[in-house]
């Protein structure tokens, strides 16, 4: 028997969809299989999360009936002379900042120096004429910092000066100085 260009065609057509559908079922079954296992593991998982919030809510509640008070009202406060510290510091290293940036090629005793003046500045303004941390002892505080940070290589002052150039103000004085 002979079959014609059309029965053939559609025979072929037959053929190619049921691999097709084949296929895209094998898929489906496969996706059933990982949803019901995700099921039983999340499910596991949610009942193991129960017992814990249980576990730890009673050991808050024993914690919370002991009587032992809390911490006080001063715990983690910064000391009166810290508070003083940034009194001087933080007007003194914005400005400072500002001025590296119309400076871009100052030397460390040229910054350090502008640094103090800036800080004995913010100090004045506030009654006090002595400085509680020298300029360059900040500097290369900050320097060492960034070194170990890995954010500036080689440890230079013209590495440093670089790269707070690069990362801009908001982030120098955010985290780096």
């Amino acid at each position: 028997m002979s079959l014609t260009s059309d029965e053939v065609y559609l025979r072929n057509a037959v053929e190619s969809r049921k691999r097709d559908v084949s296929c895209m079922l094998a898929r489906v079954r496969g996706e059933l299989d990982a949803a019901g296992a995700s099921a039983r593991h999340f499910a596991a998982v949610g009942q193991g999360l129960h017992v814990r919030r249980a576990e730890l809510e009673g050991e808050l509640q024993a914690l919370s009936a002991s009587g032992v008070a809390g911490l006080t009202d001063d715990w983690g406060k910064y000391s009166a002379l810290e508070l003083a510290a940034q009194e001087e510091r933080y007007p003194a290293k914005s400005l400072a900042y500002d001025w590296l940036v119309a400076h871009p090629t100052a030397t460390f005793l040229e910054t350090a120096g502008e640094l103090e003046r800036l800080q004995h500045e913010a100090r004045t303004a506030v009654g006090r004429p002595w400085l509680l941390w020298r300029a360059d002892g900040l500097l290369r505080e900050w320097q060492a910092n960034a070194v170990a940070r890995g954010l500036v290589a080689p440890n230079t002052w013209e590495a440093f000066r670089d790269y707070l150039l690069v990362i801009g103000k908001d982030a120098a004085l955010g985290g780096m100085l």
